[in-house]
Protein backbone atom coordinates (compact mmCIF):
# COMPACT_ATOMS: atom_id res chain seq x y z
CA UNK A 1 0.00 0.00 0.00
CA UNK A 2 2.86 2.48 1.05
CA UNK A 3 4.28 1.95 -3.31
CA UNK A 4 0.81 2.51 -4.48
CA UNK A 5 0.26 5.51 -2.30
CA UNK A 6 4.26 6.99 -3.75
CA UNK A 7 2.55 6.16 -7.45
CA UNK A 8 -0.70 8.52 -6.42
CA UNK A 9 1.70 11.55 -5.18
CA UNK A 10 3.63 11.36 -8.47
CA UNK A 11 0.68 11.48 -10.37
CA UNK A 12 -0.95 14.65 -8.33
CA UNK A 13 2.80 16.50 -9.30
CA UNK A 14 3.29 17.77 -12.70
CA UNK A 15 3.56 15.09 -15.25
CA UNK A 16 7.45 13.67 -16.52
CA UNK A 17 7.90 11.87 -19.48
CA UNK A 18 6.97 8.28 -18.29
CA UNK A 19 4.02 9.02 -16.35
CA UNK A 20 2.63 11.10 -19.94
CA UNK A 21 3.35 7.73 -21.72
CA UNK A 22 1.62 6.11 -18.89
CA UNK A 23 -1.40 8.64 -18.95
CA UNK A 24 -1.87 8.29 -22.50
CA UNK A 25 -1.85 4.29 -22.42
CA UNK A 26 1.76 2.94 -23.84
CA UNK A 27 3.42 1.98 -20.74
CA UNK A 28 2.74 1.00 -17.43
CA UNK A 29 3.93 2.58 -14.06
CA UNK A 30 5.83 -0.91 -13.85
CA UNK A 31 7.58 0.16 -16.89
CA UNK A 32 8.68 3.62 -16.04
CA UNK A 33 10.36 1.52 -12.69
CA UNK A 34 12.23 -0.66 -14.82
CA UNK A 35 13.40 2.34 -17.59
CA UNK A 36 14.44 4.43 -14.30
CA UNK A 37 16.65 1.68 -13.18
CA UNK A 38 18.68 1.62 -15.71
CA UNK A 39 19.01 5.24 -16.73
CA UNK A 40 20.27 5.19 -12.89
CA UNK A 41 22.22 2.53 -13.73
CA UNK A 42 23.84 4.56 -16.97
CA UNK A 43 24.32 7.95 -15.17
CA UNK A 44 26.57 5.84 -11.94
CA UNK A 45 28.54 4.11 -14.78
CA UNK A 46 31.98 6.08 -15.48
CA UNK A 47 32.03 4.82 -18.76
CA UNK A 48 28.81 6.86 -19.75
CA UNK A 49 29.81 9.85 -21.21
CA UNK A 50 25.68 11.03 -21.62
CA UNK A 51 22.54 11.08 -19.94
CA UNK A 52 20.13 8.92 -21.95
CA UNK A 53 16.44 10.11 -21.86
CA UNK A 54 13.98 7.88 -20.65
CA UNK A 55 11.85 7.74 -23.64
CA UNK A 56 14.91 6.41 -25.51
CA UNK A 57 15.70 3.86 -22.69
CA UNK A 58 11.92 2.71 -23.03
CA UNK A 59 12.25 2.66 -26.70
CA UNK A 60 15.25 0.83 -26.43
CA UNK A 61 13.44 -1.73 -24.55
CA UNK A 62 10.75 -2.16 -26.99
CA UNK A 63 7.95 -0.95 -24.72
CA UNK A 64 7.04 2.31 -26.83
CA UNK A 65 8.02 3.46 -30.61
CA UNK A 66 10.39 6.13 -31.10
CA UNK A 67 7.02 7.65 -32.82
CA UNK A 68 4.94 7.41 -29.47
CA UNK A 69 7.22 9.01 -27.17
CA UNK A 70 7.58 11.97 -29.42
CA UNK A 71 3.83 11.58 -30.20
CA UNK A 72 3.28 12.18 -26.40
CA UNK A 73 6.09 14.93 -25.77
CA UNK A 74 5.15 16.87 -28.56
CA UNK A 75 1.37 17.01 -27.45
CA UNK A 76 2.49 17.91 -23.84
CA UNK A 77 4.92 20.77 -24.95
CA UNK A 78 7.73 18.99 -23.67
CA UNK A 79 10.37 18.45 -27.05
CA UNK A 80 13.27 19.53 -26.91
CA UNK A 81 14.00 20.59 -29.95
CA UNK A 82 16.71 19.79 -32.59
CA UNK A 83 17.55 23.34 -32.79
CA UNK A 84 17.89 23.87 -29.14
CA UNK A 85 20.44 20.82 -29.06
CA UNK A 86 22.76 22.55 -31.27
CA UNK A 87 23.12 25.14 -29.89
CA UNK A 88 23.60 23.70 -26.52
CA UNK A 89 26.25 21.33 -28.10
CA UNK A 90 28.19 24.12 -29.81
CA UNK A 91 27.92 23.20 -32.89
CA UNK A 92 26.32 26.54 -34.14
CA UNK A 93 25.48 30.17 -32.63
CA UNK A 94 21.95 31.10 -31.83
CA UNK A 95 22.27 33.93 -34.51
CA UNK A 96 23.47 32.47 -37.08
CA UNK A 97 20.93 29.34 -37.13
CA UNK A 98 17.47 31.62 -36.42
CA UNK A 99 19.22 33.26 -39.61
CA UNK A 100 19.51 29.95 -41.33
CA UNK A 101 15.89 28.61 -40.19
CA UNK A 102 14.67 31.57 -41.92
CA UNK A 103 16.54 31.09 -44.92
CA UNK A 104 15.69 26.88 -45.08
CA UNK A 105 11.93 28.16 -45.02
CA UNK A 106 12.26 30.46 -47.68
CA UNK A 107 13.54 27.75 -49.82
CA UNK A 108 10.78 25.60 -49.00
CA UNK A 109 13.57 23.14 -47.61
CA UNK A 110 13.14 21.08 -44.53
CA UNK A 111 15.99 22.56 -41.70
CA UNK A 112 17.89 19.05 -41.66
CA UNK A 113 18.30 18.52 -45.22
CA UNK A 114 19.11 22.75 -45.56
CA UNK A 115 22.00 22.22 -43.03
CA UNK A 116 23.50 19.47 -44.70
CA UNK A 117 23.30 20.50 -48.01
CA UNK A 118 24.84 24.07 -46.78
CA UNK A 119 27.49 22.02 -45.12
CA UNK A 120 26.70 24.14 -41.59
CA UNK A 121 26.37 20.24 -39.52
CA UNK A 122 28.15 17.43 -40.71
CA UNK A 123 26.59 14.63 -41.70
CA UNK A 124 28.01 12.48 -38.62
CA UNK A 125 26.98 15.10 -36.31
CA UNK A 126 23.47 15.35 -37.47
CA UNK A 127 22.97 11.41 -37.70
CA UNK A 128 24.44 11.54 -33.68
CA UNK A 129 22.25 14.11 -32.60
CA UNK A 130 18.98 13.15 -34.12
CA UNK A 131 19.38 9.68 -33.01
CA UNK A 132 20.55 10.95 -29.44
CA UNK A 133 17.56 13.25 -29.21
CA UNK A 134 14.58 11.22 -31.49
CA UNK A 135 15.69 7.71 -31.50
CA UNK A 136 15.05 7.82 -35.24
CA UNK A 137 18.21 7.37 -37.57
CA UNK A 138 19.25 9.54 -40.79
CA UNK A 139 19.82 6.78 -44.21
CA UNK A 140 21.25 8.25 -47.02
CA UNK A 141 18.76 6.06 -49.13
CA UNK A 142 21.90 5.60 -51.59
CA UNK A 143 21.50 1.19 -51.06
CA UNK A 144 17.73 1.53 -50.90
CA UNK A 145 16.24 -1.29 -52.86
CA UNK A 146 12.45 -0.87 -53.90
CA UNK A 147 10.24 -4.32 -53.88
CA UNK A 148 7.65 -3.54 -56.44
CA UNK A 149 5.46 -6.52 -53.99
CA UNK A 150 5.10 -3.69 -51.35
CA UNK A 151 3.65 -0.65 -53.77
CA UNK A 152 -0.25 -1.54 -53.85
CA UNK A 153 -0.16 -1.61 -50.08
CA UNK A 154 2.12 1.45 -49.32
CA UNK A 155 0.07 3.92 -52.33
CA UNK A 156 -3.09 2.71 -49.95
CA UNK A 157 -2.00 3.44 -46.68
CA UNK A 158 -0.18 6.62 -47.92
CA UNK A 159 -1.09 8.11 -50.96
CA UNK A 160 0.63 10.86 -53.31
CA UNK A 161 -0.81 13.98 -52.41
CA UNK A 162 -0.25 13.27 -48.77
CA UNK A 163 3.02 12.16 -49.69
CA UNK A 164 4.03 15.67 -51.02
CA UNK A 165 1.86 18.07 -48.70
CA UNK A 166 3.92 16.13 -45.59
CA UNK A 167 6.93 15.60 -47.36
CA UNK A 168 6.64 11.46 -46.14
CA UNK A 169 7.46 8.68 -48.47
CA UNK A 170 6.59 5.08 -47.54
CA UNK A 171 9.83 3.08 -48.22
CA UNK A 172 8.83 -0.39 -47.45
CA UNK A 173 7.41 -3.26 -45.48
CA UNK A 174 8.70 -5.96 -43.27
CA UNK A 175 6.83 -8.69 -41.15
CA UNK A 176 4.25 -6.35 -39.73
CA UNK A 177 6.49 -3.68 -39.97
CA UNK A 178 5.81 -0.29 -42.32
CA UNK A 179 8.83 1.54 -43.17
CA UNK A 180 9.00 5.58 -43.27
CA UNK A 181 11.13 8.53 -44.31
CA UNK A 182 10.48 11.75 -43.00
CA UNK A 183 12.31 14.91 -43.64
CA UNK A 184 11.38 16.79 -40.47
CA UNK A 185 11.07 15.66 -36.73
CA UNK A 186 7.15 16.78 -36.37
CA UNK A 187 6.32 14.35 -39.46
CA UNK A 188 6.09 11.98 -36.52
CA UNK A 189 2.85 13.13 -35.42
CA UNK A 190 1.33 12.65 -38.70
CA UNK A 191 3.06 9.34 -38.58
CA UNK A 192 0.90 8.77 -35.28
CA UNK A 193 -2.30 9.65 -36.50
CA UNK A 194 -1.77 7.55 -39.62
CA UNK A 195 -0.78 4.54 -37.71
CA UNK A 196 -4.19 4.84 -35.77
CA UNK A 197 -5.88 4.37 -39.16
CA UNK A 198 -3.98 1.21 -39.66
CA UNK A 199 -3.50 0.06 -35.71
CA UNK A 200 -2.94 -3.89 -37.09
CA UNK A 201 0.65 -2.79 -38.21
CA UNK A 202 3.71 -1.52 -36.56
CA UNK A 203 5.56 2.24 -38.47
CA UNK A 204 8.78 3.12 -37.80
CA UNK A 205 10.72 5.85 -39.48
CA UNK A 206 14.06 7.32 -40.54
CA UNK A 207 15.37 10.54 -41.70
CA UNK A 208 15.59 10.66 -45.05
CA UNK A 209 17.43 13.94 -46.89
CA UNK A 210 14.88 16.47 -48.43
CA UNK A 211 16.31 15.44 -52.42
CA UNK A 212 16.40 11.80 -50.93
CA UNK A 213 12.29 12.54 -50.44
CA UNK A 214 12.37 13.68 -54.29
CA UNK A 215 13.71 9.90 -55.44
CA UNK A 216 11.96 7.77 -53.61
CA UNK A 217 8.61 9.80 -54.26
CA UNK A 218 9.18 9.46 -58.02
CA UNK A 219 9.81 5.89 -57.46
CA UNK A 220 7.20 4.77 -55.36
CA UNK A 221 4.34 6.82 -56.95
CA UNK A 222 5.28 5.92 -60.27
CA UNK A 223 2.48 3.78 -61.61
CA UNK A 224 0.00 5.28 -59.32
CA UNK A 225 -2.42 7.08 -60.58
CA UNK A 226 -4.23 9.81 -58.68
CA UNK A 227 -7.63 9.11 -60.52
CA UNK A 228 -7.53 5.47 -59.24
CA UNK A 229 -11.25 5.45 -57.39
CA UNK A 230 -10.63 5.45 -53.48
CA UNK A 231 -11.39 1.10 -52.02
CA UNK A 232 -10.97 -0.39 -48.94
CA UNK A 233 -7.88 -1.83 -48.86
CA UNK A 234 -7.44 -5.44 -48.88
CA UNK A 235 -5.91 -5.77 -45.50
CA UNK A 236 -8.85 -4.41 -44.10
CA UNK A 237 -10.76 -6.99 -45.24
CA UNK A 238 -8.97 -9.77 -44.11
CA UNK A 239 -10.54 -9.66 -40.88
CA UNK A 240 -8.03 -12.73 -39.85
CA UNK A 241 -4.75 -10.25 -39.49
CA UNK A 242 -2.57 -9.85 -36.41
CA UNK A 243 -4.15 -8.03 -34.09
CA UNK A 244 -1.19 -8.14 -31.32
CA UNK A 245 -0.37 -4.83 -31.55
CA UNK A 246 -4.25 -3.70 -30.29
CA UNK A 247 -4.37 -6.30 -27.73
CA UNK A 248 -1.09 -5.35 -26.47
CA UNK A 249 -2.46 -2.40 -25.13
CA UNK A 250 -2.80 -1.72 -21.43
CA UNK A 251 -3.78 1.56 -19.39
CA UNK A 252 -3.44 2.05 -15.34
CA UNK A 253 -6.22 4.05 -13.72
CA UNK A 254 -6.08 5.60 -10.48
CA UNK A 255 -9.25 8.03 -10.89
CA UNK A 256 -11.29 7.36 -13.32
CA UNK A 257 -13.00 11.03 -13.17
CA UNK A 258 -9.60 12.54 -13.64
CA UNK A 259 -8.29 9.90 -16.44
CA UNK A 260 -10.40 10.73 -19.06
CA UNK A 261 -7.47 10.75 -21.49
CA UNK A 262 -6.98 7.28 -20.41
CA UNK A 263 -10.23 6.14 -20.86
CA UNK A 264 -10.62 7.64 -24.20
CA UNK A 265 -7.42 6.22 -25.60
CA UNK A 266 -8.73 2.83 -24.46
CA UNK A 267 -12.07 3.36 -25.94
CA UNK A 268 -10.44 4.15 -29.52
CA UNK A 269 -8.61 0.99 -29.25
CA UNK A 270 -11.79 -0.83 -28.26
CA UNK A 271 -13.67 0.61 -31.46
CA UNK A 272 -10.84 -0.20 -33.52
CA UNK A 273 -11.12 -3.47 -32.42
CA UNK A 274 -14.65 -3.80 -33.50
CA UNK A 275 -14.11 -2.18 -36.68
CA UNK A 276 -11.22 -5.02 -37.81
CA UNK A 277 -13.38 -8.02 -36.66
CA UNK A 278 -15.92 -6.56 -39.33
CA UNK A 279 -18.44 -4.62 -36.79
CA UNK A 280 -20.58 -2.15 -36.87
CA UNK A 281 -20.07 0.49 -34.31
CA UNK A 282 -23.05 1.15 -32.18
CA UNK A 283 -24.14 5.13 -31.46
CA UNK A 284 -23.78 6.44 -28.00
CA UNK A 285 -21.25 3.63 -27.05
CA UNK A 286 -18.91 6.28 -25.44
CA UNK A 287 -21.34 6.81 -22.83
CA UNK A 288 -21.66 3.30 -22.06
CA UNK A 289 -18.37 2.51 -22.50
CA UNK A 290 -17.20 5.25 -19.97
CA UNK A 291 -19.72 4.37 -17.38
CA UNK A 292 -18.62 0.81 -17.65
CA UNK A 293 -15.32 1.29 -16.29
CA UNK A 294 -16.09 3.58 -13.64
CA UNK A 295 -18.38 0.75 -12.26
CA UNK A 296 -15.77 -1.81 -12.85
CA UNK A 297 -12.81 0.30 -11.03
CA UNK A 298 -15.40 0.89 -8.31
CA UNK A 299 -16.30 -2.60 -7.88
CA UNK A 300 -12.18 -3.44 -8.70
CA UNK A 301 -11.28 -1.10 -5.61
CA UNK A 302 -13.61 -1.99 -3.09
CA UNK A 303 -12.85 -5.82 -3.32
CA UNK A 304 -9.59 -5.97 -3.59
CA UNK A 305 -8.22 -2.83 -1.94
CA UNK A 306 -6.26 -2.09 -4.85
CA UNK A 307 -5.75 2.01 -5.72
CA UNK A 308 -4.86 1.34 -9.60
CA UNK A 309 -6.32 -0.74 -11.81
CA UNK A 310 -5.04 -2.00 -15.02
CA UNK A 311 -7.14 -2.23 -18.35
CA UNK A 312 -6.85 -3.94 -21.24
CA UNK A 313 -8.91 -5.87 -24.38
CA UNK A 314 -9.48 -9.04 -25.43
CA UNK A 315 -10.78 -10.17 -28.93
CA UNK A 316 -13.55 -13.35 -28.95
CA UNK A 317 -15.46 -14.50 -31.56
CA UNK A 318 -18.73 -12.14 -30.38
CA UNK A 319 -16.53 -9.58 -29.70
CA UNK A 320 -14.28 -7.20 -27.73
CA UNK A 321 -14.03 -7.94 -24.19
CA UNK A 322 -12.81 -5.07 -21.56
CA UNK A 323 -9.90 -7.02 -19.12
CA UNK A 324 -9.23 -5.19 -15.36
CA UNK A 325 -6.94 -6.36 -13.10
CA UNK A 326 -6.06 -4.84 -9.57
CA UNK A 327 -2.49 -3.09 -9.75
CA UNK A 328 -0.68 -4.35 -6.53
Amino acid sequence: MHQSGNRIQKLVEPLKTGELLAKEGFISLDDIETALSIQKKRIQSMSTKKNRFLGMILCDLNLITPVDNFYVLYKYNKIQTLQSVLVSENKISRQALEHHCVLSREKNIPLISYLLKTGLISTQDMQQILFDLFHVPLRSLRDFVFNEKDRQLLVRVLDKQKSRENRIVPLGMKDNTLLFGITDPENMVFIHHLNEKFPQYRFKVVFIPHWGFGQISRIIYSYHSESEPEIEPEHLKDRSLDLSFLLKFKTSITDPDLEKDAIQTLYHRYEQLHHLAGQQKKENRQDDFNQFIHLVHKKITREYKSCSIEFSLKKEDNGVKIIAFPKR
